[in-house]
């Protein structure tokens, strides 16, 4: 069973595959410290959808975000109330039955991901454009 810290990290932060694809890869690699085109290459991932997750996951706290001459370079340093449920995140993604669990999460949460972000933007949902 997928521990309720994770559930709450998954619905309001890693939101999308990509960004958990980025957080295990952070996590990971704690010593990276990349611009988006760099990440964008080592994932093989385009760099448009790459440079927004980077950015709203260094908003929401996982990452660190400095600047440089070649743009925002990110790191991992996630805020103290997000180290412990991003510690149990990986826990619980090492196990085969709870990754399935978490990719079947992340595939509603991710339906919802435009709204539940305008919601806590404050921003009227009928009002975004797609």
């Amino acid at each position: 069973m997928i521990d309720q810290s994770v559930r709450s990290l998954l619905e309001g932060v890693i939101d999308t595959p990509l960004k958990l694809q980025l957080v295990l890869m952070f996590a990971e690699h704690q010593h990276l410290r990349a611009t988006a085109a760099q990440v964008a290459d080592r994932i093989y991932r385009d760099i448009w959808s790459t440079r927004e997750a980077l950015r709203e996951l260094a908003e929401s706290g996982v990452l660190s975000e400095t600047n440089s001459p070649d743009g925002p370079v990110y790191a991992f340093c996630p805020a103290c109330e997000l180290a412990e449920p991003i510690r149990r995140l990986i826990h619980c993604y090492n196990e085969p039955l709870e990754r399935d669990l978490i990719h079947r999460m992340l595939r509603e949460i991710a339906g919802d991901a435009s709204y539940r972000r305008a919601v806590r933007m404050g921003i009227a949902f009928e009002s975004l454009s797609f």
